[in-house]
């Protein structure tokens, strides 16, 4: 069998890749997925599609997806989940000020539409916050959120429609190269593949496939949860926006009458990728269901919503987000074997970034010109690492840890 380019993996930026790729080439496309389309992280995501970011290259990438989900829509005639809520970014500390003030720049050089908000207009948009605390606050009002599962579903049927042939329930067991340049793959079937492109695309699982072989990637799967709290329509309403409360490290999103509330650690856990299982469903993520987690770091929460500590949960959402040291994705070619390329490193932001990912890694591999600066995503920017290392996991949990935006 043979393709003209092998994308490996059918979560976001799989599929986001093969559907891009689709709209710029006739090439043959395979995609393959060990599992099923959206299985895996994809579907344990919070979903927030934030515009507003400190660096203008990343607000044109979650835009590029924007534009995508748009397309998607009137293709499927689908809303795919998506939710026009709007977000409010909103700050307690004299020392946060100057980030969401640059935020605010940044967004205003962009073009995105951004609004000051009062104590009491804060208040009135988000019923269950004590908003006497918050001392800035900004609303983005063309924010929104999206089902990440329809939306992964949406790219890989598109890209299907497209001529992309996707194969599910198989997994690619090696990258096969000859003379430094890259000529397919092989199966968990055993057969092969052959192909001069390849595109590797399986998130947690990104290193298993290089490692040590074709070079390390600088990236560490990270744990990320969440919480859905009781249903509370009157303090919750489905229609308020979500917020993001850096000085909290934490981000909350209406989920018909209740509340996501995500809180991130002061030591976020990662994980050893090589030894990750081939399912997600085989990880425990918290055998308490994250619970001691709630409870050690509800402490600044406490402050915007007093009542934390008694709310009732309905569900626990824990999932792998793949880190860098930098918190930047590694998007590009791999300088090691001619052919091979990388989508990885999703930083939490695998979702709003999707379609901008997948359409920088179609210029690249095609050899367009990048709507963005692919330098700053160079996938093998990070030297001499051992992406196993408990160092360097330590380095990529850290990142988490310290994120400040959605």
């Amino acid at each position: 069998m043979k393709s003209d380019i092998i994308i490996i993996g059918g979560g976001l930026l799989g599929c986001a890749t093969a559907y891009q790729l689709s709209k710029l080439t006739d090439a043959k496309i395979t995609l393959i997925e060990r599992k099923d389309i959206a299985s895996q992280a994809t579907a344990r995501a919070a979903c927030l599609l934030t515009k507003s970011r400190t660096k203008l290259a990343l607000m044109q990438m979650v835009q590029e997806t924007y534009n995508a989900i748009s397309e998607l829509q009137q293709i499927f005639n689908d809303d795919l989940g998506y939710s026009q809520v709007g977000s409010i970014t909103a700050v307690s500390s004299i020392d946060s000020h100057s980030a969401i003030e640059q935020l605010c720049h940044v967004a205003s050089e962009f073009g995105l539409e951004t609004q000051w908000l009062e104590s009491d207009e804060v208040a009135a948009k988000l019923p269950w916050i004590n908003a006497d605390t918050i001392t800035k606050a900004l609303y983005v009002p063309t924010d929104a959120y999206i089902d990440s599962a329809l939306l992964c579903n949406a790219y890989a049927n598109a890209a299907k429609l497209n001529g992309v042939s996707i194969m599910t329930r198989v997994g690619v067991e090696a990258i096969l190269s000859e003379a430094n340049k890259i000529t397919g793959v092989i199966l968990s079937t055993g057969e092969r593949i052959d192909a001069p492109i390849i595109i590797n695309a399986t998130g947690s699982w990104v290193n298993r496939l290089m490692h040590p072989k074709y070079g390390a990637l600088g990236t560490t799967p990270v744990r990320s949860h969440f919480w859905i709290s009781e249903s509370k329509p009157d303090i919750f309403p489905i229609n308020q926006p979500f917020a993001i409360l850096p000085d909290a490290k934490a981000f909350t999103r209406p989920d018909v009458g209740g509340l996501i509330i995500g809180i991130r650690e002061s030591k976020c856990i990662s994980y050893d990728s090589s030894q990750w299982p081939n399912d997600i469903e085989d990880v425990h993520f918290s055998p308490d269901n994250g619970w001691m987690t709630l409870s050690e770091n509800a402490a600044l929460f406490e402050k915007y919503y007093t009542d934390i500590r008694s709310l009732g949960m309905a569900h626990y959402v824990a999932g792998p987000s793949c880190y860098t040291p930098d918190s930047m994705f590694l998007i590009g070619a791999m300088e090691t074997t001619q052919g091979l390329y990388v989508a990885a490193g999703c930083c939490g932001g695998g979702v709003a970034m999707s379609g901008g990912i997948g359409k920088l890694m179609a210029e690249i591999v095609l050899g367009k010109e990048c709507f963005v600066d692919k330098n700053l995503f160079n996938p093998m920017r990070f030297k001499n690492i051992d992406p196993y290392s408990e160092n360097f996991r330590n380095q990529c949990a850290e990142a988490r840890s310290n994120k400040k935006g959605g």
